[in-house]
């Protein structure tokens, strides 16, 4: 399968940015008038500049807790709110 602007479509909706970031900008080479595509790489750069703020050391131990890491962080959650 070739990629084309409904496979990118798919990816952004399922939270693959990255990819298709390069599907729309090898698209937009091939199509630089499309606009459609103008606006779909604009959306990405936006997300992209948000997550780049994340402290990813901080998401890397989230991601990677364990349960008693889970507990201490949920206990911490409820007495913060």
């Amino acid at each position: 399968m070739q990629p084309n602007k409904t496979y990118a479509k798919i990816l952004e909706s399922q939270g693959f940015f990255k990819e298709a970031f390069v599907i729309y900008q090898n698209l937009l080479k091939k199509n630089p008038q499309d606009k459609e595509l103008k606006i779909a790489l604009k959306r990405l750069k936006k997300i992209r500049t948000k997550f780049n703020k994340i402290n990813n050391n901080m998401k890397e131990f989230f991601i990677k807790m364990d349960e008693n890491n889970f507990l201490e962080f949920e206990e911490w959650l409820i007495k913060g709110f």
